[in-house]
């Protein structure tokens, strides 16, 4: 007798902001998706339905994220449920700060990379975020047994949570890089990936 297959759990960052242009780190700040950013989400929404059919379909409330798990949604008749626990990670007081500066006047990518708990003014540590997020992935999965789960996040909050379930190691986050619309796919039965950063609704792209 075959076995039914495990559920699936799929994780997807979202579309292109003006803020990946500019790089400039927008943790929470709501900063909007750029016009490539929206055709972006319109192609992943439309091959959506091709890699997974999901039965629940989750988002972090912030702009970015919400306009690119619609686009699925849209698509596929989904209810759209938002979590404030699936934002970025918050860098308080220094957000809205250009990458160049956090490193080369801070270190700040080294010390939010390998020191857990260091957190700017105001702002998250890597434990906290590895806190919230696994909290609401666990709550998710307990909510809808045996269904497959789309969650669209940003890129260092699914790199923490994709770190602690395959390494119990957060500090790996920075392995884990992901593309704008890019989806990966974590098998939790056995710590694994099955899918990471595909994009092939982009492969289209001359911009």
């Amino acid at each position: 007798m075959a076995h039914p297959r495990p559920p699936r759990l799929m994780f997807i960052r979202h579309a292109e902001t003006f803020a990946n242009i500019n790089r400039v780190w927008h943790g929470q700040t709501d900063t909007a998706l750029t016009d490539k950013g929206h055709r972006q989400a319109d192609k992943l929404g439309r091959h959506f339905p091709q890699v997974m059919r999901p039965h629940a379909l989750y988002a972090s409330p912030l702009q970015r994220t919400r306009h690119t798990a619609e686009a699925i949604a849209r698509q596929q008749g989904l209810k759209l449920n938002l979590d404030e626990r699936l934002m970025e990670f918050h860098l308080g007081d220094w957000e809205n700060t250009s990458f160049d500066e956090l490193r080369d006047k801070m270190d700040i990518p080294r010390r939010l990379r390998d020191e857990p708990d260091f957190a700017a003014p105001n702002g998250e540590s890597q434990a906290m975020v590895r806190r919230r997020m696994v909290e609401a992935i666990e709550e998710i999965i307990q909510q809808h047994p045996g269904e497959d789960i789309a969650i669209v996040s940003h890129g260092v909050a699914i790199g923490v949570a994709l770190a602690h379930y395959l390494h119990d190691d957060t500090t790996r986050w920075v392995n884990y890089n992901m593309n704008n619309t890019a989806f990966s796919e974590l098998c939790l039965e056995t710590r694994s990936l099955k899918a990471f950063n595909e994009t092939p609704h982009l492969d289209d792209e001359s911009e």
